[in-house]
């Protein structure tokens, strides 16, 4: 009996700064050893939210220096964006490999949505080794068969 038999589900966990290419292809040599179906989440970090509920908080543009009011809408808008990026480039890498891949979008806080997305059957968790200093970590370990972890200073695609 394959040992991997029981394995439902290869989760890539990506943050706004992840390796994705890495992620992609180490989820993919897993996946050679199951028959899974293949999950990319993006797990956002919620102190962008927090800062913008601060009356006080300022964003600064890196190109001309220009500051502006750091806003809820902003906040929103970043994530919006770096959501659609990192799910641009897994859809990107999974046509490429022939692969179907759900993504999905995840508040780092909310650990019982995690546990109800990861929690359905065994999985393997692939994501770049930040991820152990994240509260969510202990959920991944609870939730996963296995945790693969990369070097996220690897150099990306």
């Amino acid at each position: 009996m394959n040992r991997n038999e029981d394995i439902r589900r290869i989760v890539i966990v990506m943050t706004e700064s992840t390796p994705v290419q890495r992620l992609w292809e180490t989820a993919m040599r897993t996946a050679t050893e199951t028959p899974a179906d293949v999950l990319a989440v993006f797990i956002h970090d919620e102190r962008w939210e927090r800062a913008a509920s601060l009356p006080f908080t300022r964003e600064v543009s890196s190109v001309g220096g220009g500051s502006a009011d750091f806003t809820q809408q902003r906040a929103e808008q970043l994530l919006a964006e770096s959501a659609a990026g990192l799910r641009a480039r897994i859809n990107r890498l999974a046509r490429k490999a022939g692969r179907d891949v759900a993504f999905q979008v995840l508040p780092e806080s909310d650990e019982a949505l995690v546990r109800n997305i990861l929690g359905q059957g065994k999985s393997i968790i692939v994501g770049s080794r930040v991820l152990a200093e994240h509260p969510l970590y202990v959920e991944f370990t609870t939730l996963a068969r296995r945790v693969v972890l990369i070097e996220s200073t690897d150099a990306e695609d």
